[in-house]
């Protein structure tokens, strides 16, 4: 089948930063050429490798790509980037010096380019000129604080997490980008922070922190691992998260339990917030329930009965797993040249197929002598007038908790028309965890959109919302497996009402393969797909865990990429679209290249905390202040050199031993606690100033109180100020990246439910008043 994106044309320049970006628009089809520094990118020489000495971050990175090499500093070089650019419909470019090559030249020369750039912190604002890795930008994007226990220190990641999700994103940006100008004829800049797009896919701290702010009640959050929210409990074999919140689903638990009489008023005890106030006594009910199961039957058997519980998986059970390998979630294949091995096979299904791994990374200069050929992407005359890139294109949003509904915020802050189709009979949950109809995180990601409330289990309703389908573009939801067929929404229901609709969804475990009936939430995921055991410490202790709840904000912006690619489709070529985001894919894939190295190195992968193959100096240290937190993370000489000046080279500094970055890793626990000696002994500040002076990646851990007041984030138009119905004034993230001419983010407040029904009836169902007025008093409309 053709892929949504064939036709498109990409140069990707970036290098050791953005790479997953051009992955992800190749994976839809463009064809995207890797253009290296006549070395190589130094992505090449990143752990983990493999047996061949092989980076497994550039192999799974840089697949379905071709690839060449060309030397910047001559003027042959910059000549052959320039007219590949001039061949191109996007660039993508990390900030990495190209010789005479300088972006603000192409983006005046070139002006239907779409140029999309990938830095730390973009190219304004007070941070834009800081160092900054991977492990610094963990820390200032808000995720790292919720990682770990508060008797240890915070925990980094077990891959490059930050720089990831924010590829995620800037590939949403460049098919919004793209989109806008096959209606348009124009390209533009595109410049994304991946402070700031990592910091809109953590989850919701930014907005809850403003809200209790406002109230008077600021606090300074303590990771304290999954917290009462996301717990795990021991069985006989391994772990088990579950995760309990709705009456249902603990009465579902207390008759698998055998109805104990200490918890026999279900009228108290099927209130989440009596739970959470009771976790000292029912967590330890729950270790003892499930001390003598097996984790992987305490998991069938729990999800028969509609309870939320996944097993915690280690890499080797994640890859041999029968639910994974049904659906295809890896594939045996070349990865590297004469290198075979199981990879994960790509985030995509569009119309039941897989769009992912296609072919191996390219070797350096593998492809030189290059060029683009093939038909092109079509686009319009430069006369069409698109104020925003989804001008005219209405949305269905049957979302609930956090992917869905995140994935129809991005198409409505763009400019599409986003409907929430809802009822009260079952409202989406994230509205009532404030115990009202509209919650701070419900805010956050149902802003911009209106509200239609209908009962589409009545014949009427369903009619109702067949017409709706026929007046629209796109529908949303992630439903668990089977249930819009059920109501009569399924895809082939969708094609007979509009022959060209895209439909976008998302289940936890996928739609198929003998689990898809599972249900749950994004941090059970984590336990699935193998993120949960790999972002622990390398201790013998209980699984630390993590407050985060991704991969919910990043599978949402994946659905967005695909949603958005369809409709790139669509209009060259005509049809409708499905596309499938599973959410245990989302880990998977995040976590590739450390699967990819257990499928090729068995037994070599598991929990390092804040350990590093390559950097050292590396991790947290804490400040002076309560739970002050710093991140260094030394990778090379200079920056050790400049280091140890710094600190005024003390004695344990200037170790013979310490001279080489194999001799600092190989020292890094004696070498950690040192350099912890010394930044205790200071201030937050005073030890970022002091570092990122002299050229060291050091970068403060913020957590979500703090970013309310962040310099940076107010100077790239990151906080949004809105007064929410029902909450009151808050904060809610902003824009992961900056362009002129792009326009939005449309920003207003959520919708009350079913607060647009008559509107929208009106408008877009050119309903009468009676016609209206009839169906809410029969109850098949709602207001």
């Amino acid at each position: 089948m053709q892929k949504p994106l064939e036709g498109l044309r990409v140069v990707d320049t970036t290098n050791n930063r953005g790479e997953l970006c051009g992955r992800l628009l190749a994976d839809l089809g463009a064809n995207v050429v890797l253009v290296e520094p006549i070395n190589g990118s130094s992505l090449r020489e990143t752990a983990p490798f493999g047996p061949n000495g092989e980076s497994l971050g550039f192999l799974w990175r840089n697949a379905n790509k071709s690839g060449i090499s060309i030397d910047f500093n001559t003027e042959s070089g910059s000549q052959q980037l320039l007219t590949l650019l001039s061949e191109a419909d996007v660039w993508l470019e990390d900030g990495s010096p190209l010789g005479d090559v300088m972006v603000d030249a192409v983006i005046e020369n070139m002006p239907a380019l779409v140029v999309t750039s990938i830095t730390p912190f973009g190219y304004t604002g007070p941070y834009a000129d800081l160092i900054a890795n991977d492990d610094v930008l963990e820390a200032m994007s808000g995720m790292m604080f919720k990682a770990g226990i508060s008797s240890k220190d915070p925990l980094l990641p077990p891959t490059p997490m930050a720089t990831d999700v924010a590829s995620i994103s800037a590939a949403v940006a460049t098919v919004l980008a793209v989109y806008q100008k096959m209606r348009t004829g124009s390209g533009q800049h595109v410049d994304l922070a991946i402070m700031t797009a990592a910091g809109a896919t953590t989850d919701w701290s930014y907005s809850n922190a403003s809200v209790l702010k406002a109230a008077g009640h600021p606090y300074n959050e303590v990771r304290q691992g999954g917290g009462f929210m996301y717990p795990i409990f021991q069985c006989s074999d391994g772990w088990v998260r579950m995760v309990i919140l709705s009456p249902r689903q603990w009465e579902s638990l207390w008759d698998w339990m055998g109805k104990p009489e200490a918890f026999g008023d279900l009228e108290y005890w099927s209130q989440v917030g009596n739970r959470i106030m009771n976790a000292d006594v029912l967590n330890p009910a729950y270790s003892e329930f499930f001390s003598d199961k097996n984790m992987l039957d305490i998991c069938v058997e729990g999800q028969n009965r509609g309870i939320v519980v996944t097993p915690l998986l280690k890499p080797q059970e994640v890859l041999s797993d029968p639910h994974l390998r049904a659906r295809g979630t890896f594939i045996d294949t070349e990865v590297g040249e004469s290198l075979g091995g199981s990879i994960a096979s790509g985030f995509f299904e569009l119309d039941n197929v897989r769009h992912g791994f296609d072919r191996r990374a390219p070797g350096l200069g593998e492809h030189n002598g290059f060029s683009f050929d093939g038909d092109r992407l079509a686009f319009s005359s430069p006369d069409v007038e698109a104020p925003l890139p989804l001008s005219g294109i209405r949305v269905l949003d049957f979302g609930i908790g956090g992917v869905g509904v995140e994935t129809s915020r991005l198409l409505a802050e763009y400019g599409a028309d986003v409907i929430k189709v809802e009822t009260r009979t079952y409202p989406d949950f994230i509205r009532l965890v404030a115990l009202s109809e509209t919650s701070p995180s419900f805010a956050s990601s149902s802003r911009s959109k209106r509200s239609f409330g209908c009962n589409v289990k009545t014949e009427e309703g369903l009619e109702i919302i067949h017409q709706l389908i026929a007046e629209s573009d796109v529908l949303v939801e992630n439903s668990a497996t089977g249930v819009m067929e059920s109501l009569g929404l399924g895809y082939e229901d969708l094609q007979r009402c509009n022959p060209n609709i895209v439909m976008i969804s998302s289940q936890l475990v996928g739609s198929r393969g003998p689990n898809s009936h599972w249900t749950g939430y994004g941090p059970t995921t984590q336990t699935y797909g193998g993120l949960l055991h790999l972002w622990d410490y390398d201790d013998d202790d209980a699984p630390a865990t993590n407050g985060t709840i991704f991969p919910d904000h990043a599978a949402g912006r994946l659905c967005a990429l695909a949603g958005i690619a369809a409709l790139i489709g669509r209009d060259a070529r005509g049809g409708a679209t499905h596309t499938e985001v599973a959410q245990v894919e989302v880990v998977v894939n995040m976590i590739a290249e450390q699967l990819l190295k257990e499928s090729l190195i068995p037994g070599s992968t598991g929990p390092v905390g804040n350990r590093h193959d390559q950097r050292a100096p590396r991790g947290p240290f804490r400040c002076t202040g309560e739970e002050q937190w710093v991140v260094i993370s030394v990778e090379n000489n200079e920056q050790w050199d400049s280091f140890v000046n710094a600190v005024g080279s003390p004695d344990w500094a200037t170790d013979a031993k310490l001279a080489t970055v194999e001799g600092r890793v190989a020292n890094a626990e004696k070498l950690n606690e040192h350099v912890a000696e010394w930044v205790l002994q200071h201030s937050r500040s005073e030890v970022f100033d002091l570092l990122q002076s002299v050229g060291v990646p050091c970068g403060p851990m913020i957590i979500g109180m703090e970013m309310l007041e962040d310099p940076h984030l107010d100077a790239r138009g990151w906080t949004l100020d809105i007064e929410q119905p029902g909450v009151g004034y808050m904060k809610l993230e902003g824009p992961a990246w900056m362009s002129e001419h792009m326009g939005g983010p449309i920003t207003f407040p959520s919708p009350d439910l079913a607060g647009h029904t008559k509107e929208i009836a009106q408008e877009v169902l050119k309903m009468n008043d009676d016609m209206i007025d009839d169906l809410i008093e029969r109850g098949i409309l709602e207001v």
